[in-house]
């Protein structure tokens, strides 16, 4: 008898549910979408601490219930070309769906500086490469950075600099300076090679070996676009990266290669995809504007510029009122405002929609930091922008699609520097809990040319290390769980 009960009890034990678990936040009736796995059906997922725990069908218990019938769970959007590291710029891109914003081409120095001044106050995941163009301020003018990204200090140090050419000493301490700051953890080599016109064929390929040794990336800008008769020069300057990844095996991504590239974007395009299918690994983003944008007193400015680029005042407009300059304004803005950003009209339209419907190239934004009463709309609209006129509207991308370029593409780009980005830019048990909710029938940008500093619609929750700083579309108060991104340099 009694071993006939003990084997009932056991059995009864055995068909029972186990005891339900409690997470922290539960979100519950979504659309999720991840596109590392290809994964896109309606469940709820489990958040424990800062991690994703759960992913069911079932129903999930929580001590928070995020409602998100109706609503995509996507992974949170990450941003490698992302200047505005500071509490205005990171709570447009939390609006904006961005968990992750790294500056990437600029970059910072010395880097450990520019985190310590972000901890512990940040919004979102952030960090850095270390900047090329800081290192030639060190080195060449002997002026520090401060730990600031190169674009806020870009015309503030002595002009030489940019332009004037390192002597073979000077060409190996800039080396030195950036292997200092990648062994300290900064996320690669950050160049700008058009602000840094000083800088010789040499000089930027040295930088690449020590890439190439260090195994971390190199993010470009790549050069000034020279007086050359011959077409096609926006190819040449690329051709110049290209060649010094495949001949030294650094690893590459081309910043914004529809701005660099104008109507020479589709061969700029096939260049980057057929280096792939070589196995050489060179990658490139873009942002969905027909704009771009830099400080009026940077080198891009400097004489010539108008032959260079093929444009002229009109083209360029002044974002705290909207105006478009003529010389007298340019030369006043120029002389007396050199830290402002201008916005440049100069991309045609057809190339954004191709480069945007391109699966090879990520999205990025580009965004400036916001000094004025408004830099840029790119800074606050890329990823819905992307979201509500590429996807919904016009159907140039299909939505698990977008989602790749602005998720899981540029999280892999990091993932050889810096093992935390192996957590990110995914939806899966065990990555981090970095989400982005959003309505996919009114997700829009809202920011424009003339009205930049204007609140992304249709996201209606970020978390951001499990946390949300984006609560029912409105910023949390006083939540900071951003958190530094670091690579691992010559410690691999």
């Amino acid at each position: 008898m009694k071993a006939a009960l003990f084997l009932a009890t056991a059995l009864a034990a055995l068909a029972a549910p186990a005891f339900a678990e409690t997470y922290d936040v539960v979100i519950s009736g979504g659309r999720v979408m991840d596109p590392a796995s290809g994964r896109d059906e309606i469940a709820n997922v489990g958040i424990t601490g800062n991690r994703i725990a759960e992913i069911s069908a079932a129903p999930l218990k929580g001590k928070r219930r995020i409602d998100a019938r109706g609503l995509v769970v996507a992974p949170g959007f990450v941003d490698l070309h992302a200047h505005g590291q500071h509490d205005k710029g990171q709570q447009f891109q939390a609006l904006d769906g961005v968990t992750t914003a790294i500056d990437a081409e600029g970059g910072a120095m010395p880097v450990q500086a520019f985190i310590g001044a972000l901890r512990g106050r940040a919004l979102i995941n952030f960090g850095a490469t270390a900047s090329h163009e800081c290192a030639r301020m060190e080195v060449i003018a002997d002026t520090p950075c401060k730990g600031h990204g190169a674009t806020n200090a870009m015309v503030v140090a002595e002009s030489k600099a940019y332009t004037a050419p390192a002597t073979p000493e000077q060409q190996k301490a800039i080396v030195a300076a950036l292997d200092r700051e990648v062994a300290l953890g900064a996320l690669g080599y950050g160049l700008g090679i058009e602000y840094t016109p000083g800088a010789g064929r040499s000089e930027i390929y040295d930088i690449f070996k020590a890439a190439a040794e260090t195994r971390a990336p190199v993010f470009v800008h790549v050069r000034s676009r020279p007086l050359d008769p011959a077409p096609g020069v926006p190819i040449a300057v690329v051709q110049e990266v290209i060649a010094n990844a495949a001949v030294t095996g650094a690893s590459l991504q081309i910043v914004h290669l529809h701005s660099t590239g104008l109507k020479d974007t589709p061969v700029l395009i096939d260049m980057v995809k057929r280096a792939q299918a070589r196995g050489l690994d060179i990658t490139s983003e873009a942002y969905p504007y027909t704009a771009g944008s830099t400080l009026i007193g940077s080198e891009f400015f400097r004489d010539g510029w108008q032959e260079r680029s093929g444009i002229s005042y009109g083209n360029l407009q002044w974002p705290a009122t909207g105006e478009r300059l003529t010389q007298e304004m340019f030369e006043r803005y120029r002389r007396e405002q050199p830290t402002a950003a201008v916005v440049i009209h100069m991309i045609p339209e057809d190339v954004v929609d191709q480069i945007i419907a391109e699966p090879a190239i990520s999205i990025a934004s580009d965004g400036m930091p916001w000094f004025t009463s408004g830099e840029h709309p790119r800074g606050a609209g890329t990823f819905a922008r992307v979201l509500g006129r590429y996807v919904r509207e016009r159907g140039t991308l299909d939505l698990m699609a977008a989602l790749r370029k602005m998720t899981i593409m540029p999280a892999q780009r990091l993932e050889g520097i810096s093992p935390q980005m192996a957590k990110k830019g995914r939806v899966s048990v065990g990555a981090d809990a970095d989400l982005t909710l959003f309505d996919p029938a009114a997700v829009a940008d809202a920011a424009t040319f003339e009205k930049p500093m204007q609140a992304s619609r249709g996201i209606r929750y970020v978390l951001v290390n499990g946390k949300p700083v984006v609560d029912g579309g409105k910023l949390a108060a006083n939540l900071f769980p951003g958190e530094a991104i670091l690579g691992v340099g010559k410690a691999r």
